[in-house]
């Protein structure tokens, strides 16, 4: 009876460490930008200049109530040019995407045409809705949600996991019953697939709301968003002649 009593309480013991264990750790994403997408049809000539593609790495921070999204710094290619001295580079802007769900505030710390801006809101509830259809994301059995992206009239595929418990994910993306591994944009536009999930400590300061840049709110920046989008013809890049 005590030798029962004993393996009981390690089993326990045991399967309380794993919860915490798993409730902290990194997980890192992949994102795939189809450049030429987001160029309109008459942009022939900018398209012979830039990659189709152009790939990124991300990564997820995560405690219990915690998460921050951010850019992996990364050696930047040399752009192949026109062969006339011209060089056009599709900008990957700062972002920084930090979300407690313990006090539901977000703040966000976003490079935009140049300007750092600090967005601080309450959390909200997206409109997803959640359809019956599964797939497995490394090794997660996910379900799949879908939304619509009003500022940027774009289409949201996200597929989340259960398993993993915290209502996070890439970017911006969150608040579905489970954290979200992967993000199709208007159907291959932008994917956001993760790599790889690591259970570990984070160093103490390692997960902390970012402080800098000019204060906006949610609404705000959305606006101020889709009126240079559609200024600039939707795209975001700079021009660099050698």
């Amino acid at each position: 009876m005590k030798v029962t009593c004993l393996t009981f309480s390690l089993l326990f013991l045991w399967s309380v460490f794993a919860t915490a264990q798993n409730n902290e750790g990194i997980i890192y994403f992949e994102e795939k930008v189809n450049m030429h997408r987001s160029l309109p049809p008459d942009a022939a000539d900018i398209k012979a200049m830039i990659p189709e593609f152009r790939t990124h790495k991300n990564e997820l921070l995560f405690n219990a109530t915690e998460s921050l999204y951010r850019n992996v710094e990364e050696e930047e290619d040399d752009d192949d040019g026109d062969g006339q001295g011209i060089v056009i580079k599709m900008q990957r802007p700062e972002a920084t995407f930090y979300r407690n769900f313990a006090t539901l505030h977000q703040a966000d710390a976003r490079e935009f045409f140049g300007k750092n801006y600090l967005i601080e809101d309450s959390l909200t509830m997206p409109d997803w809705k959640v359809t019956t259809e599964t797939k497995t994301v490394l090794g997660y059995p996910c379900m799949k949600a879908t939304t619509v992206d009003t500022t940027r009239k774009r289409e949201i595929v996200a597929w989340f996991t259960g398993e993993l418990g915290l209502s996070s994910g890439p970017a911006q993306y969150g608040q579905l019953p489970g954290m979200i591994l992967e993000v199709d944009i208007n159907n291959g536009e932008i994917v956001i697939i993760a790599q790889k999930v690591e259970f570990k400590k984070l160093k103490k300061g390692e997960l902390e709301a970012p402080r800098k840049g000019e204060k906006i709110d949610a609404a705000a920046f959305d606006k101020l968003m889709a009126d240079r989008l559609r200024e600039n013809g939707g795209r975001q890049m700079r021009i660099i002649r050698n």
